[in-house]
């Protein structure tokens, strides 16, 4: 996919790879990982509506319109829509919607989608709103509707200085063991706190197959992802592909 055709809008980023967001909550990647991909080839070959949701400046959602998709793409922050708007082909808009809305509150009509993606968002969230989210997930899906969800891991980012004592709280049987509300600790001394998140959430495989499980869906695919940046490794995120009976 060409998406240097119409960067319109984009800000400037200081990091090679990722995109800086417009409220501080993360980085959008220039790049699409293999679950993003297999979203967006698989809602290219469906006919139904697609969700992406969590969308930032479109990635997933222009990657999918490139393959023939019909998409609603759905972020927190309208800016980004606006951005993301001005960036989708003249001959895609008819298969373009876009709404804003946070998660876990946002809601979708009951089987309204072929397939969702949520990309890099849900380690914003805390473990029951994770819970809450993907239950509705399964819920907008119609049935042989496909998830796909990729978050950061407890590997990546500042946090991996923890990564220790993640491993130790899995080890230990703690269902969210690389979940820290002290996020300010983690940054270099002459960067602004305030502008990040106060708590993170990060996952594993293993944690994203038992939440989508336990919300009913059907593990299809579930594996570690390598990272966008030149400094990634094979274990930056986790990402699962699940299936809806």
């Amino acid at each position: 996919m060409n998406t240097k055709a119409n960067n319109t809008g984009l800000p400037k980023s200081p990091v090679e790879g990722l995109i800086p967001t417009l409220n501080n909550t993360g980085w959008m990647t220039e790049a699409l990982d293999d679950i993003s991909q297999a979203f967006a080839d698989y809602a290219g070959s469906i006919n139904t509506e697609t969700l992406d949701i969590g969308c930032a400046y479109g990635i997933a959602t222009l990657a999918a319109l490139e393959q023939g998709a019909t998409i609603c793409a759905c972020d927190i922050e309208p800016r980004h829509l606006e951005i993301l708007t001005q960036r989708v082909p003249a001959e895609m808009t008819d298969r373009f919607r876009c709404v804003a809305g946070a998660l876990p509150d946002v809601d979708f009509p009951d089987e309204q989608f072929g397939a969702i993606i949520a990309s890099r968002v849900l380690h914003f969230l805390s473990g029951a709103d994770v819970e809450t989210t993907v239950k509705k997930m399964h819920r907008w899906l119609k049935p042989g509707g496909r998830l796909f969800l990729i978050v950061d891991s407890p590997y990546t980012g500042p946090w991996a200085k923890q990564s220790a004592d993640y491993e130790r709280r899995k080890a230990a049987g703690e269902d969210w063991p690389a979940y820290f509300d002290n996020y300010a600790d983690f940054l270099s001394p002459d960067t602004d706190a305030s502008a990040h998140p106060s708590f993170i959430n990060p996952m594993d495989p293993d944690i994203l197959q038992r939440i989508c499980e336990a919300a009913g869906f059907i593990t299809q695919d579930c594996r570690f992802l390598k990272g966008a940046t030149k400094w990634s490794t094979d274990r930056d995120h986790a990402g699962i592909v699940a299936g809806k009976a």
